[in-house]
This record gives C-alpha cells, sequence and structure tokens, in this order.
C-alpha cells in the first residue's frame, strides 16, 4: 500500500541520516531508491542541524550514472537532491571545497571515468559538545546507535566509543530500546491502541536489527574483557557485577540443594566453577590507562596556551610579534574545546 511504502521511505532515510549525522570525516552515500519524499526527510534530518565534529567534511552522494546503474536512480535525482538542499538552506557553489567557509554548499559532478554522478555536500559543522536546537532531539548519540543499520553502527561503535564503559553504555540503550519496543508489542498483542509517538516508535524500530547490535556490542566487550582493556574503575565494575552474579548463583544452589534437586545443583555449581574462574581472570588483569584521540594534539595547544599565559603576565611591552600571537588565543581555545570534546566521544561520564 501507499502508506506502507511511505512507511518504508520514511525507515530508509532515518537509518541514513543517522550514519550522516554520525560522520567524523568525509565519506560516501548511495542515493539509490530515493525519491522527493525520502530526500526531504534525508535532508532535514542528516543535514538539515550542524554535524558535530572537530573538522570539515566533504559528504558525497551518488545520485546517477551510466546504462550499469542508471536503473537504480531516478532520472532527476540530482535535481530533487539540490532542491531538497535548497529547502534547508544550501547554496550551490561550483567553487566549493571542504573548507570551513564553504559550509551550507554543494555542488554536482559527473565523473566521466566512473560514469557516475555525484553531489558533494560541505555540511554545517559544530564543535562535538556543542548544544543543539530541537532538530538535535531526535539525532542524540542514543538514537545514532538505535536506528544505524548493522555497518554503520559497527562504524560508530569503532568512532565514538572507545572505552569499555562507554560501550558498555551503549549496550544499556540497545536493551533499553528492546525493552521498548517488547511493550508496545504487547499493548498491540492487547489491542490497545498506541499513541503517536508510540506508532513513529515502532514503525521505525527493528527488533532483529537491534538484537544484531546488541550481539555484536556483547562479543566485542567480551573481547576486551579477555584482552585486558579495562581501566581501573571498569575493571572493578565487572568485578562488582560477576560478584553479584556469584552470590545469585549460591542462592540457586542452596534453594536446589533443599529441594533434593541433584542435577539442578549440579548444573548450578558448574555455573559457578565458571563464574569463579572468570572473576580471578578479571581480577589478574593489569589495568589499562586509556589514552584518549587528540592526545598528543590537545598536550601541543595546551602547550601554546600555557605559553601565551606566561606573556601575557609579564610586565614587559608587548612587541607587536607578542601581540599577534595573543590574538591566537580565541583560535586555539576553540580547537581544544572541539578536540577534547571529540575525544571523549559517546556515552562519557
Amino acid at each position: 500500500s501507499g502508506r506502507e511504502r511511505r512507511r518504508m521511505s520514511e525507515d530508509k532515510a532515518k537509518k541514513l541520516a543517522a550514519e550522516i549525522q554520525a560522520s567524523s570525516s568525509s565519506e560516501t552515500f548511495d542515493l539509490a531508491g530515493y525519491g522527493p519524499e525520502g530526500l526531504a526527510q534525508l535532508v532535514k534530518a542528516g543535514l538539515g542541524t550542524p554535524i558535530r565534529s572537530a573538522e570539515m567534511m566533504r559528504l558525497t552522494f551518488v545520485c546517477g550514472g551510466g546504462k550499469k546503474v542508471r536503473q537504480k536512480y531516478a532520472d532527476n535525482l540530482p535535481t530533487l537532491f539540490g532542491d531538497a538542499l535548497k529547502s534547508s538552506g544550501f547554496v550551490e557553489d561550483r567553487g566549493a571545497a571542504a573548507s570551513l567557509d564553504c559550509q551550507g554548499r554543494y555542488k554536482f559532478q559527473h565523473d566521466t571515468d566512473k560514469d557516475l554522478k555525484f553531489v558533494h555536500v560541505f555540511p554545517r559543522i559544530a564543535p562535538p559538545d556543542t548544544p543543539g536546537g530541537e532538530g538535535d532531539a531526535a539525532l542524540s548519540p542514543a538514537d545514532l546507535v538505535i536506528f544505524a543499520d548493522l555497518p554503520a553502527f559497527r562504524t560508530m561503535v569503532a568512532k565514538k566509543t572507545p572505552s569499555f564503559s562507554q560501550r558498555r553504555r551503549a549496550l544499556d540503550v540497545l536493551k533499553a530500546a528492546k525493552a521498548r519496543l517488547a511493550a508496545i508489542e504487547a499493548k498491540l498483542a492487547e489491542l490497545q491502541p498506541l499513541s503517536e509517538e508510540e506508532q513513529s516508535y515502532y514503525d521505525s524500530s527493528d527488533a532483529d536489527g537491534l538484537q544484531a547490535k546488541q550481539d555484536f556490542l556483547q562479543a566485542l566487550l567480551e573481547e576486551m574483557i579477555a584482552a585486558g582493556q579495562l581501566t581501573k574503575p571498569e575493571q572493578s565494575a565487572v568485578l562488582e557485577q560477576l560478584q553479584q552474579k556469584l552470590e545469585a548463583v549460591e542462592a540457586q544452589v542452596a534453594a536446589a540443594a533443599a529441594a533434593g534437586s541433584s542435577k539442578k545443583e549440579a548444573k548450578l555449581r558448574e555455573a559457578r566453577e565458571k563464574l569463579e574462574a572468570r572473576r580471578a581472570a578479571v581480577s589478574a588483569l593489569k589495568p589499562i590507562a586509556n589514552r584518549p584521540k587528540f592526545a598528543s594534539e590537545i598536550g601541543a595547544v595546551q602547550k601554546r596556551l600555557a605559553a601565551l599565559d606566561a606573556l601575557e603576565r609579564s610586565a614587559k611591552v608587548l612587541s607587536l610579534d607578542d601581540a599577534l600571537k595573543l590574538n591566537a588565543r580565541p583560535k586555539l581555545l576553540e580547537d581544544l574545546k572541539a578536540m577534547q570534546a571529540e575525544s571523549r566521544g559517546w556515552f562519557a561520564e
């Protein structure tokens, strides 16, 4: 039906918009199968809000080509995409490049060597910790994690959640999303009406996709534990969780023994031994110290700022060269703030 096709189009656009908002460097996206409605939603959700990044980027969208790929794209897709971009305030500029003064611009390219048509978009950029407008609420890190497809999710996890604790919080987000979806499905099973928000969430969510991302993240956390990639607080948190599981199993062993269930008791004792071995292995790990992204660059900027502070406090009359050095302070502070925010990533305490 038309409603079903529209729902699928909106779902597809929402997922690609999540990938766009998660970009931290220049990337390429494919617009095969997109029409006017999907493009409008994609641009609004993915490009209508500044992308949080420490650096400028170029986002390339494949929107047509020669005979081998022509059937995948609408004939007027470049024009439709351009119209959607203009509606969000973008300006066509054939000389645009990946520099900060080209934010909010785009240009068309027909690559005759590859026989493909591209639209290169130079998005608006905001420092990673800059508060956004109302549109950001739909594209928070939690929602990006929930609605992105598995390949994009893997990229997000690698780029945006470098530590064990951050990935663990991302796993909690997925578990909560799955629980919310189950609650909505339970209402539907009881023929209870859904709110508009619940219906939108249900239409956009994918239970199998959530489970696949949860399984991937759980396996990744297990690998990090096995490889000893835990800080001291993370090690303590894992040990505390293992202790809680051990206490729960101990209670079950005692209950099984009291009930005279020897088979169940034996299985539970085996589970207890495995937990004890796991606790011993985690306890023996040597904690690591996470080195933040941009650590050397942050250190260099902090050193320059400290030198400028000393220069400003000095009693001597400043030369023209010294005055020019002090004029660089605002830009250095801005760069430092952006790098520190980017190095923290998502779900940091």
